[in-house]
């Protein structure tokens, strides 16, 4: 479906949030614009809901994540020759654990983060203004809100521990400047207390018009990994064992690339929506997979438009490579050798996402941020982790993703530790490039130990990224730095 984030926000749209963005990253007053005569009908929260979903999907979303899940970590690196290039500081920080507070990815997911939660404040605080048709809508668009603001509140509180909590509309800035960083278990929990509404509002299923929205289930997978990452393997348990059963239709696609050749597939839980057909509205992910020595295009694309366009960001690392099993069939679909000029070395380039840009930075592939095949690692790991062994479940949930890639299934005669130890690598291979690798690390506490081993440069402090410097200087008393920036 690729049309759920290409409506015309028109006056609406602008009016509703213009002079917003600013002010809510420096935690100023979010009534800029006059919105009480704007926000009267369905079709107006219809297209403000379209404002949350779009704050998800512009701005940068999938590099600044790319850059702070994959980069940061052993999966990507910056192309060799490129690395000094001028402008790549804030790069070589992430790529190198020598992270600032003034480094402009960290401003921008931070940024970004908050405009998509102010957004979804402001529709959850106006919608009672509007008669709806029927109860379903008003509860449909409530459920989205809260599934959104919880899916930026995770990221907020994954990257950075302790953030501001605000789950309502600001209106003036005494309002802004008394907001304190809030203690993660609270964050957390409001989180949980979205998503369990959410879950209750949102349906199962769209109608094709309306395919890509949040569902249900989507609500459902993104709790049971909240749960995980809170270190509560007994509550994430059933809610994915109720998600691989009716009502619920998920599959495993039947190959690997059938997951990705085709947008919103069964195997698709939620995906980051794009098109290339409307101006602004593709997707700029793959050009940062590309070299810079004009012909990366058509030898990787099969197109040449993109000539010098390639950032050379976030190549795959040899150990990445090294990473796959032989006859692994995700290696030699998400992963391509290719001859660099530049370089005048053959280099790794990310090849997962394919689909032919009509013009630099307007690819039409979507961005899975879940799916099936990540339900299916997370039952395995809440199993192992519940009953601190991997019994016949957890085997059979892995096993269904490894002999999809054409692989053989595990013996079932591992540990708690060794178990954990495979499902870990498991999911570096399957979910490579979707912009888990840094998350998966800190959940199974092993960022430290893996990436010290490879000669990262990783310390204690650094498991928790420094707090924007602009946020710290204009609200000095009540945001506080990370210990050790």
């Amino acid at each position: 479906m690729k049309n759920i984030y290409k409506v015309s926000l028109s006056i609406f749209f602008i009016t509703l949030f213009s002079g917003c963005e600013d002010k809510f990253i420096e935690l100023n007053p979010l009534d800029q614009a006059s919105v009480g005569n704007s926000f009267t009908t369905p079709d107006d929260a219809n297209l403000a809901v379209m404002g949350v979903y779009d704050a998800l999907q512009s701005g940068s979303y999938p590099q600044d994540m790319a850059f702070l899940t994959e980069l940061v970590t052993d999966n990507t690196m910056v192309q060799p020759t490129r690395i000094a290039d001028a402008g790549r500081g804030d790069l070589r920080e992430l790529e190198f654990f020598q992270f600032t507070d003034n480094n402009s990815y960290l401003q921008s997911r931070w940024s970004r983060l908050y405009l998509g939660i102010s957004r979804a404040n402001l529709i959850l605080s106006k919608i009672d203004q509007i008669t709806f048709p029927v109860q379903t809508l008003k509860d449909q668009y409530i459920g989205e809100a809260k599934f959104l603001r919880a899916l930026f509140y995770f990221d907020l509180v994954r990257f950075f521990g302790a953030v501001p909590l605000s789950l309502t509309e600001i209106k003036s800035a005494d309002e802004a400047f008394v907001l304190k960083r809030t203690p993660e278990a609270e964050v957390y929990q409001a989180i949980i207390n979205d998503l369990n509404d959410a879950a209750t509002n949102l349906p199962i299923t769209y109608a094709s018009s309306n395919i890509g929205r949040a569902t249900k289930g989507a609500a459902k997978a993104l709790l049971a990994k909240v749960y995980l990452t809170n270190k509560q393997p007994d509550l994430a348990l059933p809610i994915l064992r109720e998600l691989t059963k009716a009502p619920y239709t998920y599959r495993l696609m039947p190959t690997y690339a059938a997951a990705f050749d085709a947008d919103n597939t069964a195997e698709a839980i939620f995906e980051i929506q794009y098109t290339s057909s409307i101006a602004g509205e593709g997707n700029p992910y793959p050009n940062f997979f590309l070299t810079n020595d004009g012909t990366a295009g058509k030898d990787i694309y099969g197109s040449t438009f993109l000539g010098n366009t390639g950032q050379g960001i976030n190549l795959p690392t040899q150990d990445m490579f090294d990473a796959y099993e032989p006859n692994d069939a995700r290696r030699t679909y998400s992963i391509v050798k290719y001859f660099s000029k530049q370089e005048a070395a053959d280099v790794y380039v990310i090849y997962k996402y394919r689909g032919v840009p009509t013009s630099a930075n307007n690819s039409e592939d979507n961005i899975p941020v879940l799916r099936y095949a990540d339900v299916l690692l997370m039952l395995a790991e809440a199993i192992n982790e519940t009953n601190h062994n991997p019994i016949p479940e957890a085997y059979d949930a892995i096993d269904l993703v490894r002999v999809r890639a054409g692989l053989l299934p595990l013996p079932r005669t591992l540990t708690y530790e060794s178990f954990k130890t495979k499902l870990l690598e498991e999911r570096r291979v399957e979910l490579a490039f979707e912009n888990h690798r840094w998350f998966d690390l800190k959940r199974f506490n092993k960022a430290e130990e893996v990436l010290s081993a490879k000669g990262y440069a990783i310390k204690p402090f650094h498991l928790l990224y420094p707090i924007p410097r602009k946020e710290v200087i204009i609200n000095p008393e009540n945001i506080s730095q990370n210990t050790g920036y």
